[in-house]
């Protein structure tokens, strides 16, 4: 907590001594003056480091970069205050004023140098990258202390109300002076070429995060340069260089604050996006402003305010061009956002089944949102079912962000992505974006969760059916049948007793040929309860005694089977055999087909039954509603399956598609 307050108080002093020269200086009315050229700008970093310089040693301590700006806030706005002072008083002989002269004139220049030549060197973990590199921290402190030297040696004025020269100024000593000021100028030049080297040295190695900080403090490095350099070479208004400059100083430590204080830095990127998108729209308006504005000058010089309003005439629709890339940079996921509901309203409104809204939703999140994955899943009395998957990008362990879908007060489901390449986290606004996404696709999920349950309670009523027509089969064929047989044997043993002209002889017979019709309709039940040959032949040896039987002179019925269908369920065994039946059965009546094949095979979780003729097709008087074809795919659907029938002038296929076994 004491380094806190001590930072907080170094903090304090630079933002009470800039916002003091600030004032001091307007009550003067000295900003016009030579001597107070810099002040807006040692105004400017006084607060601005100041501020967030107690931001960033309040969340880290221990980071020396946070204490490096409450410093530079510190030094910096005593200067600026001894600025101010130096012209501030009634006569340039008042003795303050001839003791802070030398002082402000020789000390002004460190805390600026040590912005571009210390504070990227510690940058962003408060210390050097390696042992190595403090050559470079010497290199950068010779340079400031020939530069401070050469000033307090040299001689100069503080221009203001009045001039204020430097009492410390040796003139035996200029030419010592010069050269001190001059080399000290040019090794703090290389320094700060060095330091903006070791950023980027240490961002074409750095990944993830720490990468993402590298590059955000060295794209402002590089404006904050280029900014100066065009300051120094280019002619421009007064009122642009300061805005140039103001702009630069304020950017650097608002970039370490962003960087060192959030630590996962889950939209670091939409900032560096954001950052270097603006600064290329200010340099690129001023560039074009300058550049026009030179030109016209040349050509036509006339009044200035005639000249900036057709500068501003002709750059106007510039930056409009600008600002709509600025835009698509800056926000471009709000403006992909706004594409994927569109797109995905528009896919509703063409009225795309219930069943394939997931799949729509996860195209749309991955395409429109550039998401590496998105899959929808259902929540069903089972566990949980994969509804739709998307993925751009093969899997790299990462976990997926998570959205629940709530239903009247009930999570059906839940929808998961995978943010951008290079990133671990989604920013905020994606997330609001995406879980309001899930939202409306909630409702969706929920249908289709009902219609989970709807079907199955039908394959529940499916299988209670068939093992009820199992056990009425089993009934049929172990008792009623072998009793109606047995009567029928002792009434047979009887008649046989009785002489021919016996008057119960008639009777008899009568009641013989009742029994004898009673155990065809026995068989015919039985037959519709459950067909026998899949009692005793087993789906597959069904399947090929219905193909050797309904084969014939002028038609060949082929068989593709596997050997072992056994983990098929009862039901999903009767299923198979009535559509196979049904479908040979329209072929035998209506195709006119020299051949056919039945083709069964097990597909993962599904069972695949295919049955093909080389027939004219469906009748002209049969479509797809017809009884059997309404029959069979009646079949696939109780037992939560697909069915299809394709007919054209060489054939029809019929195909069906059913689950392995009943989930029931």
């Amino acid at each position: 907590m004491t380094g806190r307050l001590v930072a907080a108080g170094l903090g304090v002093l630079g933002l009470v001594t800039g916002v003091t020269a600030a004032v001091v200086t307007e009550t003067n009315k000295a900003w016009g003056y030579s001597g107070y050229a810099a002040m807006p700008l040692d105004v400017e970093i006084a607060i601005f480091y100041a501020a967030m310089g107690i931001l960033v040693t309040w969340r880290k301590p221990g980071n020396l970069v946070g204490w490096a700006l409450v410093a530079i806030a510190a030094w910096d706005g005593v200067m600026a205050l001894l600025t101010a002072l130096v012209g501030a008083f009634d006569s340039p002989d008042d003795p303050f004023v001839r003791v802070i002269m030398p002082i402000q004139h020789a000390l002004w220049a460190p805390p600026i140098w040590a912005i571009a030549t210390l504070l990227p060197l510690i940058y962003p973990d408060g210390r050097l990258p390696s042992r190595r590199w403090w050559w470079a921290v010497g290199f950068a402190v010779l340079g400031t202390v020939a530069y401070v030297l050469g000033l307090t040696l040299a001689e100069g004025v503080h221009g203001s109300k009045y001039t204020v020269p430097n009492t410390a100024a040796v003139p035996e000593l200029q030419g010592l002076a010069h050269v001190l000021t001059e080399t000290g100028e040019w090794i703090l030049i290389t320094a700060s070429v060095i330091a903006l080297l070791s950023l980027a040295i240490r961002w074409r190695h750095a990944t993830g995060v720490r990468g993402r900080r590298l590059a955000l403090m060295l794209w402002v490095l590089l404006f904050a340069g280029a900014q100066a350099v065009v300051r120094e070479f280019v002619p421009m208004p007064q009122v642009v260089h300061h805005v140039l400059e103001v702009l630069a100083a304020a950017l650097v430590p608002m970039a370490v604050a962003i960087a060192v204080t959030r630590d996962r830095l889950y939209d670091l990127d939409l900032a560096v996006r954001r950052v270097v998108a603006n600064l290329v729209v200010a340099v690129s308006l001023l560039a074009s402003y300058l550049g026009f504005f030179a030109v016209w000058s040349f050509v036509a010089p006339v009044d200035s305010v005639f000249e900036a309003g057709i500068m501003g005439a002709i750059v106007f629709p510039f930056a409009l061009l600008l600002t709509r890339w600025v835009r698509q940079v800056a926000w471009g996921r709000r403006v992909d956002i706004v594409e994927a509901a569109t797109a995905l309203g528009q896919r509703m409104r063409d009225r795309i089944a219930v069943s394939e809204v997931p799949a729509a939703v996860c195209e749309e999140i991955v395409n429109s949102l550039h998401l590496r994955f998105a899959r929808l899943e259902l929540d069903t009395v089972d566990g949980v079912r994969k509804l739709a998957e998307v993925r751009k990008s093969a899997d790299d362990g990462a976990e997926p962000v998570t959205f629940d879908l709530w239903h009247r007060g009930t999570v059906v489901g839940r929808l998961l992505v995978m943010p951008r390449e290079g990133r671990t986290h989604l920013d905020e606004t994606l997330a609001q974006a995406l879980a309001s996404l899930a939202d409306q696709v909630a409702p969706v999920v929920a249908a289709l969760r009902l219609d989970e349950e709807l079907l199955r309670s039908r394959e529940q009523l499916v299988t209670a059916r068939e093992e009820e027509r199992l056990r009425l089969l089993r009934d049929l064929h172990d008792d009623v049948g072998p009793t109606l047989a047995g009567i029928r044997l002792q009434l047979d043993a009887v008649r046989a007793k009785l002489p021919d002209d016996a008057p119960a002889i008639e009777l008899m017979d009568r009641a013989v040929t009742a029994i004898h019709d009673a155990l065809g309709i026995v068989r015919r039940v039985a037959y519709r309860l459950r067909p026998p040959e899949l009692e005793t032949l087993g789906l597959v040896g069904a399947l090929r005694e219905l193909a050797v039987f309904l084969s014939g002179p002028t038609l060949k019925v082929d068989t593709r089977l596997p050997d072992d269908v056994s983990a098929l369920s009862q039901s999903i065994e009767v299923a198979a055999y009535r559509i196979v039946a049904e479908a040979l059965t329209n072929v035998v009546k209506h195709a006119r087909a020299t051949s056919a094949s039945i083709s069964l095979a097990i597909n993962g979780d599904t069972v695949v039954l295919e049955i093909k003729d080389d027939g004219v097709g469906l009748p002209t008087d049969a479509d797809n509603e017809g009884m059997g074809l309404r029959f069979m795919a009646q079949r696939a659907q109780e037992i939560a399956g697909e069915f299809s029938c394709r007919a054209t002038d060489h054939g029809t296929t019929v195909r069906a598609v059913l689950p392995l076994r009943n989930r029931a």
